[in-house]
């Protein structure tokens, strides 16, 4: 017996005609429902009949979620991802297709997911380590077909260079932090749905071949927001002035990469955010600036990567 298993997927994006095959941890996941309607049956002439009947006609949009490891590039190749989680395209974002191929398998087996679009994204700065982004995201449809899948990435490297936090540099204000822990930083896209269903779709709907799918989306909403974790030494300045304070209009900037002359990650708030300083205590103490962007702007003018 052949089942599908989840470590042997890989995961691909299509864009505007292109094909990126994903460096991506090997935790996928996705899914899509459908909205049932319960009608009573129960009349004063059919007491008895105490179960509600059922109406599917729609389905609910797809879901989808994977981390995606950030590269050391030149282009945005793998980064494509990131583009499409940031720019805003006047009033809307590009969408994109999303495959999930099990190529081991005979015949092949791919899941695709339509007209996607990111709902979220959260990156993770550790102190020397791996940086990484969480996506999730909704789609348009959810179908899984038998055959070969025809996508190819020439662009594609195999053994790539890691984005690494060897090198860390945050500057809150005017202040370069030492000591630095780590830091996070999420991206929030709320992404509302229009009802796709007429009396008359929904009379056309006879089995699930032809249910009713969501098509279009608007955008409700955006957040930047993240935290950054320093040790507090009673001898720097900079880990130790702003302890139990806040600020506004301020500048926050978080720099990671490999040196000083390599970062893969730059995230530039000039005079956009406000933060308030929380203490943590242990057996060390440590502070955390929790941060947001307060001022509206395309966020890829922000980030380089």
């Amino acid at each position: 017996m052949s089942f599908e298993f989840q470590r042997q997927g890989l995961v691909w994006m299509e864009y505007d005609g292109t094909f990126y095959r994903l460096h991506t941890e090997r935790e996928v996941s996705f899914n899509q429902t459908f909205k049932q309607g319960n009608p009573e049956k129960r009349t004063l002439h059919s007491l008895n009949t105490l179960f509600e009947g059922s109406t599917i006609t729609k389905a609910n949009p797809a879901n989808f979620d994977f981390t995606l490891f950030m590269l050391d590039e030149v282009s945005t190749h793998q980064h494509k991802p990131l583009d499409l989680l940031l720019n805003y395209n006047g009033n809307t974002f590009n969408t994109f297709n999303l495959y999930f191929v099990y190529s081991d398998y005979s015949p092949q087996v791919y899941y695709k997911i339509e007209k996607c679009v990111f709902t979220g994204g959260t990156f993770t700065v550790p102190r020397n380590g791996i940086m990484k982004v969480g996506l999730t995201g909704e789609g348009s449809r959810l179908t899984r077909i038998e055959g070969a899948f025809t996508g190819t990435d020439t662009n594609f490297d195999p053994s790539p260079t890691y984005a690494m936090s060897r090198e860390f540099k945050v500057t809150v204000g005017s202040d370069s932090l030492d000591n630095i822990l780590g830091a996070s930083l999420e991206v929030q896209n709320e992404i509302n749905w229009t009802a796709n269903n007429t009396i008359q779709k929904g009379l056309l709907v006879t089995d699930a071949s032809n249910t009713t799918y969501p098509e279009n989306f608007s955008i409700s909403k955006r957040n930047l927001g993240g935290s950054i974790q320093q040790y507090v030494s009673k001898s720097v300045n900079s880990s130790n002035s702003n302890v139990q304070t806040w600020q506004q209009d301020t500048t926050i900037r978080i720099q990671a990469g490999l040196s000083s002359l390599n970062y893969q990650l730059d995230l530039n708030m000039v005079d956009a955010c406000s933060f308030t300083n929380r203490v943590t205590f242990g057996d060390v103490f440590t502070q955390n600036y929790d941060y947001r962007l307060t001022k509206s702007a395309d966020l890829n003018t922000y980030f380089t990567y």
